[in-house]
Order: structure tokens, then sequence, then C-alpha cells
């Protein structure tokens, strides 16, 4: 069996846009990942609503994935791949960051994925969607920065794609695949949800191949 840690934030949990409520197990891309591999995969959900990769949160604890990071790969050992979304909530002003701080962020939890004592095999880092221009009417226009945020976002996959590239982890761009639901501007809608999990379903099986490959 192959275990598969999804380690990310509200767009990994399933927030629903629009309402905040979770979506069910038959809508979610972790899920549909599942059940897309099938019996022989286990997915295991790590989202974190608000969840940044190294910034702390003013108003909310427990928030920093590099806090959390090690504990969550050490529960669920062991493991053959990490796929990695993070990055939209850093976009806060709160946090006073641009594009390249927000990489940094990244680069920080993809250190110590890269620590063998940790963890010693596959990492899939997953630039995160764009922010939609809905935000501009959206309850999290202020939250993200409305413009800036937007701009931000279209931002980080170059960067994102760079730090893979040097810490040899596989890249995936989600913007490309999947856009942000109208309602909100952030949130992934059902239809999003489905489209990234059968991209990262193709995906896992593009590094599974590889791997297969690689030992014969």
């Amino acid at each position: 069996m192959m275990n598969i840690l999804c380690f990310g934030d509200s767009n990994t949990y399933g927030h629903i846009p629009g309402s905040g409520d979770r979506y069910d197990e038959t809508k979610r891309w972790t899920k549909l990942l599942q059940k897309h591999l099938g019996q022989d995969y286990y997915v295991i959900e790590e989202g974190l609503n608000g969840r940044t990769t190294v910034f702390e949160d003013p108003y909310t604890n427990n928030l920093r994935g590099i806090d959390l990071l090690e504990t969550c790969i050490a529960t669920h050992q062991p493991l053959d791949l990490v796929i990695l979304m993070l990055g939209t909530n850093d976009i806060k002003p709160r946090f006073n960051v641009g594009p390249d701080g927000i990489a940094r962020g990244l680069e920080c939890l993809l250190k110590k994925l890269r620590n063998p004592m940790v963890y010693h095999k596959d990492v899939l880092v997953v630039s995160p969607i764009h922010i939609g221009e809905s935000i501009m009417e959206s309850e999290f226009c202020e939250m993200f920065g409305g413009r800036r945020g937007i701009e931000i976002s279209k931002q980080l996959s170059r960067r994102y794609e760079e730090f893979a590239d040097l810490y040899n982890c596989h890249f995936l761009d989600a913007a490309k695949i999947a856009q942000p639901d109208e309602r909100d501007g952030v949130h992934l809608g059902e239809e999003g949800h489905s489209l990234l999990a059968k991209a990262l379903f193709e995906k896992v099986k593009e590094i599974e191949k590889r791997l297969v490959t690689y030992k014969l």
C-alpha cells in the first residue's frame, strides 16, 4: 500500500465557499483522490483552515505548518509521498510578506522534509490556486488584502517551482487546473475539487511510474 500525506490549509480541509462548512467525503479532493487511486493507496487528510507555512497568526494559535509537519509525519509513518499545498494564508497583510517571503516559508518546510531524520521519500509541492477577482466583493477581501492578494497569488508558482527543483521535489501548479469558487474568490468549489483530484491522481501515478522505472 502506498501511503500519501496531504498537508495543507482550508483547500485541503474542504472549506465550502459561502458557508464555511466542510465538503463531505464525496466532494473534497483528498477523498476523491483516494477514490481514483483505489484500495492499494491510503490518502491521509491533514488540512487545517488558516494554516500558514511558517508565519504566526496573531489571532489564532497553532496555525504554523512548520510547527506541526514533523508531528504529522511521525504520526502517520510509514509514508511514501507528502503532498504539500500551502501559501494562500501567508498572503494575508497581517504577515507583511510578498511572494519571495512566502516562497522562503515553503523552503523552510522543504528543508524539514529533506532532513533524513524526519522524512526520506518523495515530496510533491503544489503551488496553490490563485485568489480570484470575486474576492473584491467577498467577506475575505480585507483579510487577504484585496487586489494585493490577487497579484501576490499569481506570483507564487514560479518561485515554488524553483524551490521544488532545488530540493528535488515533484511540482504541480494548481492554478493551471482549478479556479476558486466565485462565492468567495479563495476556496475551491465542487468542480475545483474534482479537477484537482483528477490532476493529482495523474501526478501520483506519474511519480509512481518513475519510481518503478528507477528501481528497474
